[in-house]
């Protein structure tokens, strides 16, 4: 499928949704939703559920929500639930990304397995962050192979990966989802930003070979909070001086 040069604009609710999709390509296309003076909540740019093999280039992406958001399904079941599923190979190139953005890329909160998602080329103007991984404490998680390289512009901040309880249940079930985010990059990044950001999962989330490296920003917060000492920081460089991971 193909998806080339329409407009899509003004949705009450997610702008476009892939489910069960493979073998796309979205370009030269424009997705907006307002956020004043009515709100469009939720009205996220491009939701891909369940797919594989997608392509999103040359877009502007700037909707009252996420901008491309990886889904696939949550709850404590839905990793073994035939309707839910694993995203993979997806690319999003040279796009552009407007303010009233809640994420630039963003796995979940309806995610059970992301795998080989790269982002690069873009530009930002955004309050929000480049990368947000919302973890679930009520839904099994894998999100692995995402890279997110040569982004230039103004974000909220760099990385957002946090707990998310939207809609917490545990289905009266004694499972103790968790989370698992390995081989992630993030690199040659140059942007404004309100904070680097937060890399803070669940108790039981575990995260392997995280790396931010070449990253270049001006903060007018410098904070930055990680929970996991094996995140490497490589040239992180925020208002001329060099960050260190605070977990180690």
């Amino acid at each position: 499928v193909k998806l080339s040069g329409p407009t899509l604009c003004n949705s009450p609710f997610w702008t476009t949704h892939l489910y069960q999709c493979n073998n796309v390509i979205i370009e030269n296309c424009r997705i907006t939703a307002p956020r004043e003076p009515v709100r469009a909540p939720s009205s996220d740019a491009i939701d891909l559920d369940v797919c594989s093999n997608v392509i999103v280039r040359d877009c502007y992406l700037n909707c009252d929500d996420d901008g491309v958001c990886i889904k696939g399904g949550k709850g404590v079941y839905a990793n073994r639930s035939v309707e839910n599923g694993i995203v993979e190979n997806i690319l999003v190139e040279r796009c552009t990304f407007g303010p009233n953005l809640h994420g630039t890329l963003t796995l979940g909160s309806e995610c059970i397995h992301a795998r080989n998602i790269e982002i690069r080329d873009c530009h930002v103007n955004t309050g929000t962050a480049i990368l947000r991984l919302k973890m679930r404490p009520d839904t099994y998680q894998i999100y692995e192979n995402v890279t997110v390289k040569n982004i230039t512009g103004s974000s909220g901040t760099v990385i957002d990966m946090k707990p998310w309880k939207q809609f917490f249940t545990l289905e009266g079930s004694n499972e103790k989802p968790y989370g698992i985010v390995r081989n992630i990059l993030i690199e040659n990044v140059d942007v404004k930003v309100k904070s680097l950001g937060t890399i803070a999962g669940n108790a039981d989330d575990t995260v392997n070979n995280f790396v931010m490296r070449n990253i270049k920003v001006e903060a007018s917060n410098p904070g930055f909070e990680c929970i996991y000492p094996d995140v490497r920081l490589e040239n992180v460089v925020m208002n001329g001086k060099t960050v260190e991971n605070p977990a180690k």
